[in-house]
């Protein structure tokens, strides 16, 4: 095994197609898994939103080895001919077009394992206790670090589908109207159907759907519907199974002669907050709540000046107002600005309001 080399902290160089792309994922995230229906849907105890909603919440179950199929149909532009993407292009890009495999293995709350499969390949992310591994079988390199703290989430961890729409149910406000709409079945196993629609009509979310398992109250699967009635995003739960994997699974051991980086140790502080008179110019801002909020916020210099980032952004529709001058990326989720003097502006709404929060100072 080479010798391990300790990783620097993460170049402020970002081109500026993978920041806008970022944005797409912010939304991707709520993007979990769609229901396989049977043709006759179980019969359940009724369930009021708040109680199922309450129930999701407080689900911890002992253990969990499941296998989801992704399916992302965004109808994002395809990247100009004489374009090489680079390294945060080429990996953000897979996760926004076709159809993955996701496997997830958890054992309580400090040992847990996400895999993203893409035929012969394999990137994921292991966590036992305090020790956290991440592996590349394409690139052959492993990351390793140590927690301070064995009950905080490893930062930059892989999120699982389950806790990415667990997480999403639970930021819900009043800007989402809530429903259970009937049962039916995932992965065999029989489930409640939890609709979620935002209440502003101009998001271009046109409603959530999401599984929860009748059993154990996991969510099981979720897609994701654009104002245009199609589904842009889901994954589906093909595999479930609530017993505890076997212990070895979260013993990870990077194979002989593969690439070994040592990250710092994470000591679990969280930064002070910073107070409203301290924030800078190049801080983000939001415009509007909940489904239809507006990121606005600016590119690094580094990603203004780079030849690559400007023959994408050329690729793009020109777009103007009295913000200035700009080129749109849209897709059928999220749709992005980013303007000449190097502003980026991103939601999940039409263009107008994109251009509107551009144009409050």
């Amino acid at each position: 095994m080479q010798e391990p080399s300790v990783q620097s902290r993460p170049s402020a160089r970002t081109r500026a197609w993978a920041l806008v792309l970022a944005g797409v994922l912010a939304v991707a995230a709520i993007a979990g898994v769609t229901v396989r229906g049977a043709s006759a849907n179980p019969v359940l105890p009724p369930l009021s939103p708040a109680e199922l909603l309450g129930k999701v919440a407080a689900a911890h179950p002992d253990g969990l080895n499941a296998t989801f199929e992704q399916r992302s149909d965004l109808g994002l532009p395809a990247l100009p001919a004489d374009v090489s993407a680079d390294e945060q292009v080429s990996s953000a890009l897979p996760l926004l077009t076709g159809t993955h495999t996701v496997r997830v293995w958890t054992a309580g709350p400090q040992k847990s394992k996400v895999a993203l499969v893409d035929g012969s390949t394999e990137s994921s992310m292991t966590r036992n206790g305090r020790q956290v591994w991440a592996w590349s079988s394409e690139k052959q390199e492993a990351t390793h670090s140590t927690m301070a703290v064995a009950t905080r989430r490893p930062a930059g961890a892989m999120t699982s589908p389950t806790e990415a729409i667990t997480t999403l149910l639970g930021k819900l406000g009043t800007t989402t109207d809530v429903s259970v709409s009937g049962t039916g079945y995932v992965a065999g196993r029989a489930v409640y159907q939890l609709v979620l629609a935002p209440r502003d009509q101009a998001s271009l979310v046109s409603q959530v759907r999401v599984s929860v398992d009748a059993e154990h109250f996991v969510p099981l699967g979720m897609k994701v519907i654009a104002d245009g009635g199609q589904d842009a995003m889901s994954v589906d739960a093909t595999f479930v199974d609530f017993s505890v994997p076997k212990a070895s699974v979260f013993d990870f051991q990077p194979p002989a002669g593969v690439k070994v980086t040592e990250r710092a140790t994470e000591t679990g502080r969280t930064p002070s907050a910073t107070k409203p008179s301290e924030k800078t110019a190049s801080e983000p801002k939001t415009f509007g709540t909940g489904w239809t909020t507006v990121v606005v916020t600016r590119l690094p210099k580094s990603a203004q000046g780079d030849q690559q980032s400007k023959v994408l952004l050329n690729s793009l529709p020109e777009v103007s107002g009295s913000w200035g001058k700009g080129r749109l990326l849209s897709t059928v989720l999220v749709n992005a600005v980013i303007t000449d003097d190097g502003r980026v502006a991103v939601g999940s709404v039409v263009p107008e309001s994109l251009y509107k929060a551009l144009a409050t100072r």
